[in-house]
């Protein structure tokens, strides 16, 4: 059976909004939140856990960080990949 392919979201709360200085950037907290529900509802994992994701990652095309999160209670990496500057992000398989 071939792996399903990454799930794009469209996420309304994650970006900090810029200043004259800044970009705009993910909230940390609501990418966890994001991934862990998209790693339940889209890919049926049953047993997800916690999920950590670095502070201060750029909102902006094909920009992309690694999150952690627990998988039957091992940690796996969490491919993330902005797909616009309007906070749309892929979600990745956990490896």
């Amino acid at each position: 059976m071939p792996a399903p392919a990454p799930v794009t979201v469209v996420s309304t709360v994650t970006v900090q909004p810029p200043t004259p200085t800044r970009r705009k950037v993910f909230k940390a907290d609501a990418v966890e939140r994001g991934v862990v529900q998209i790693l339940k509802d889209e890919y049926k994992i049953s047993d997800v856990g916690e999920a950590t994701c670095p502070e201060n990652q750029l909102v902006a095309p094909d920009v992309s960080f690694i999150s952690i999160v627990e998988v039957g209670g091992v940690d796996k990496s969490v491919k993330i990949t902005a797909k616009s500057e309007d906070g749309e992000y892929e979600v990745g398989q956990p490896h």
